[in-house]
């Protein structure tokens, strides 16, 4: 039995004053990021506060005062430092040279990364744009030329480069001739804040060169530089990988053992995403502990001490993490690992929050903005969610002597497979609780659930850790013991396909994984608020059937705060026409929202890449709380109007789908790949043409204007399905890329006032831009399109020609997403960014720009 000493002890709280001060330092950060003081007054307040505690710790006094006070310093100090990292640049940086728009720049770096080789995507018909390989790599640079002269410069650039570059290495000082602009804030609602993720890096400028002879080496740089040694074991590990590993494999064991995303396709990256296996890919704590943990146990066979196999084990671990480019879930596994093996150094305990909160501190102090990316956030949370449920994850011995003589006069077999059953069942508890964790955070960043993990976590295990045992092996051995190297990549090999085939039937299996809206963030804050505080104060946790009950409560509310139930709270009456031109580049999509509920999806599609026109468009039916389309209208067979329609099947239903009667007369492969898609997700078809009408409630009209039921002899573009939208007395008219001969028929017809149009053929000088105005009278006219170098001049012709004859230009390219709302009492035009009006008129709102 316990002495009352040993009782006390026992029972004594356990103090976190690390997760106190990451805490208060968190705060900070969060405060300059929404409410910024500058820099200056935040250090004045961080030592005023420690001025003000100082004398307290002297004496001795108000130990409670003086620890509050300690923990404000921190705060202040977590201001300080994220407001210098992220406000303040000098007047030299690239970023305050370069606008969104590419732009022809030539500039002077220092290579800080060796380039990195981006194979092609693999061609698919829907690309309309076939893309070749690439280089990327990190510079920082020295100067821009100005003129004639090369002027100061300074920052972070990204450079990708048109086909291979190999006559650069890091360190290298190099001059580029390209193109620059500064990333791209967002377009659209919801959609992703590309501009202020590279911000967090501060990266201020993206170069695109098309060629590798764009880029001229000007001086070679350190053959001993430490960022050059590191990218020459890298660049020589994934040849020794392709050498040894088959095919598409050896990409993603270069993606799974040193971190070369890069090499991995997008479709390939889809899959482990909506898996819930992303972190398979992204080098993190899972890497970098089943790294150490191998290595550790074989070094403690005996042959060498144990100090010297924790020493080993931390260099190797810090190696690692330099290798893999210090990203924030590998320093903080790297921290744990050697903060673990530290406490076994000197007998103590090491894994807890203290130690989390030392990784945390890391962390942020190399990166304070990493407090907002989700990546960080994650890996944060899965290891914070074993510590807290360490109790049911981890094997207890057993305490009565009789069980424990029970136990032991058992059979050998049943004593071992009772110890790998245990161990299983904490392996996928472990899992599970992450999952369960997890969830809310990956709900909102990818508006994605993935139940399918609960099981693909568990069984990934082993081959993802013989992957890597073996994969190191093949790094290991394939330069220097080739038959040994070949045997290491032959199970790598086998292992990864074992895990390709673990995702590819995740992916396929029905309801393994659902698209959906998000809830708003302060319910997700509200959600780990709650686990914070079940966490800090164990006795305010409910009984675990209570905590069940309010689990469930939370994510009832959730799906009805994402927008599934929302719309039950306005009366049908009472609901506006809301019709959103998403800007997708040179495209068109047009979300048309009815007033009885129904949704409508007027083409959707872009030039390119077919995933860059289904984020945009996704993220806008996601931020309006839609997850079913009740019916899709494409307006004729140009890939630009419906390749991002197969995957926007994947992730929404609909109920229909219309096309003209010409629509499939012809099938090049574009269009033969939407009709399979089409059919695979059993959707109905169903065909339109002038004089038809589509369902729209009893206030809506949507009428079909064109084409006529057999066509009109001429191109696609000319059988495009033009709609007429009329609600509350107000008109507006969707054109497709409408062209003659199609465009003189309706031009031929009685004129239709209307109040806003959807410019034809993305508001292209061959649509007869001035006479479509004079034909129709619009206030508004909203050109889908993308505005490149070269493409002023027209663009603006094209105004122009519009603004003559009364008509205000809204151009997608410019002023991101356009919002028109129609009611009996209002006709609202809206745009996501400010427009710069050719005349005065009145503005008011907030996050849009209002125009009525």
């Amino acid at each position: 039995m316990l002495a009352a000493g040993d009782r006390s002890r026992s029972a004594a709280p356990t103090y976190h004053p690390l997760a106190l001060i990451v805490c208060a330092l968190a705060a900070g950060i969060a405060i300059d990021r929404w409410f910024p003081l500058a820099a200056l007054i935040w250090w004045l307040f961080a030592f005023g506060v420690l001025a003000v505690w100082l004398p307290l710790w002297i004496s001795k006094r108000n130990a409670a005062v003086g620890s509050y006070l300690v923990l404000v310093a921190f705060l202040a100090t977590g201001g300080a430092w994220h407001h210098r990292y992220w406000r303040l640049y000098n007047d030299h940086e690239i970023g305050r040279m370069v606008l969104e728009e590419p732009r022809p720049i030539c500039v002077e770096a220092i290579a800080i990364t060796s380039p990195r080789w981006v194979p092609a995507p693999t061609p698919t018909p829907l690309r309309t744009i076939p893309l070749g390989e690439q280089s990327e790599l990190l510079v920082w640079l020295t100067a821009v030329r100005d003129g004639c002269t090369m002027r100061p410069a300074s920052g972070w650039a990204s450079l990708d480069v048109g086909g291979p570059l190999d006559s650069v290495r890091a360190g290298d000082r190099i001059r580029i001739m390209a193109q620059g602009n500064r990333p791209t804030a967002p377009f659209n609602p919801g959609e992703f804040d590309f501009a202020a993720y590279e911000r967090t890096r501060r990266i201020g400028c993206r170069l695109f060169a098309e060629f590798p002879q764009s880029v001229e080496c000007l001086k070679r740089g350190s053959l001993f530089s430490p960022r050059r040694l590191l990218a020459d074991v890298r660049s020589g590990g994934t040849a020794v990988l392709q050498r040894y590993i088959t095919g598409e494999r050896a990409m993603l064991a270069s993606a799974v053992l040193l971190g070369a995303r890069e090499q991995l396709d997008t479709n390939r990256n889809e899959g482990y995403l909506v898996t819930g296996t992303i972190h398979v890919l992204s080098i993190s704590g899972l890497h970098v502990g089943i790294l150490a943990a191998g290595f550790f146990f074989v070094l403690r066979t005996g042959l060498v001490p144990r100090r010297f196999t924790l020493a080993s084990t931390i260099a190797l671990t810090i190696a690692y993490a330099l290798l893999t480019d210090l990203q924030p879930p590998v320093v903080r596994a790297a921290i744990l690992v050697v903060i673990a093996c530290l406490a076994l150094w000197t007998g103590r305990s090491s894994i807890g929050f203290n130690a989390l909160a030392a990784a945390a501190l890391v962390v942020l102090a190399l990166n304070p903005s990493a407090l907002f990316l989700a990546g960080p956030q994650l890996s944060f949370l899965a290891v914070a969610t074993m510590i807290a449920f360490q109790p049911l994850l981890v094997s207890h011995p057993i305490v009565d002597p009789l069980d424990r003589l029970i136990a032991a006069s058992r059979p050998w077999l049943v004593r071992v497979g009772r110890r790998i059953g245990g161990g299983l069942c904490r392996l996928w508890l472990t899992g599970a609780l992450i999952w369960l964790v997890s969830t809310p955070l990956v709900w909102k960043q990818y508006n994605l659930i993935s139940p399918i993990a609960l099981v693909l976590n568990f069984l990934m295990w082993l081959p993802v850790t013989l992957a890597m045992y073996s994969g190191l092996g093949t790094l290991l051995f394939g330069s220097l013991v080739p038959f040994a190297g070949r045997l290491c990549g032959l199970t790598c090999d086998r292992c990864l396909g074992a895990l390709e085939s673990l995702i590819a039937w995740g992916h396929d299996w029905p309801g393994g994984y659902f698209w959906l809206a998000a809830p708003p963030a302060w319910w997700i804050a509200l959600f780990y608020i709650a686990i914070g505080i079940a966490i800090a104060f164990p006795a305010f946790v409910p009984p675990r059937r209570w905590a069940v009950g309010l689990i469930m409560m939370w994510f009832t509310v959730a799906l009805f705060l994402s927008g599934h139930g929302s719309a039950a709270l306005h009366r049908r009456q009472m609901r506006p026409l809301v019709c959103h031109f998403v800007s997708v580049g040179h495209g068109v999509s047009v979300l048309v929202e009815l007033p009885d509920g129904k949704t409508l999806l007027y083409d959707s599609g872009r030039l390119g890449s077919p995933l860059a026109g289904i984020r945009p468009i996704s993220s806008v039916l996601w931020s309006r709380g839609i997850t079913h389309l009740d019916a899709i209208v494409i307006s004729h067979a140009d890939a630009d109007h419906f390749n991002a329609i197969p995957g926007l099947l994947q992730r929404f239903s609909a109920g229909a789908i219309y096309v003209s009667p010409v629509m499939f007369e012809r099938l090049p492969p574009a269009v033969k790949e939407l009709r399979d898609a089409i059919a695979r997700h059993e959707i109905p078809l169903r065909q339109i043409h002038g004089g038809h009408t589509l369902a729209a409630g009893a206030e809506t009209k949507i009428e079909v204007l064109h084409p006529p039921r057999k066509g009109v002899y001429g191109s696609d573009n000319a059988n495009s399905i033009v709609l007429l939208i009329e609600h509350a007395g107000r008109k507006l008219l969707m054109t497709g890329d409408l062209e003659s001969p199609g465009l003189d028929d309706l031009l031929a017809e009685e004129p239709i006032d209307c109040d806003l149009v959807l410019a034809p053929h993305h508001g292209s000088p061959r649509s007869s831009p001035g006479r479509f105005a004079q034909w129709c009278h619009p206030e508004y006219v909203v050109v889908s399109g993308r505005r490149g170098l070269g493409d002023e001049a027209t663009i603006d012709s094209v105004k122009n020609s519009i603004r003559l004859h009364g008509a205000e230009v809204l151009h997608t390219a410019e002023d991101g997403c356009v919002r028109v709302e129609v009611s009996t009492h209002k006709f609202a035009v809206s745009t996501f960014r400010p427009h710069v009006r050719a005349f005065p008129t009145s503005t008011a709102g907030t996050n849009f720009l209002q125009m009525e």
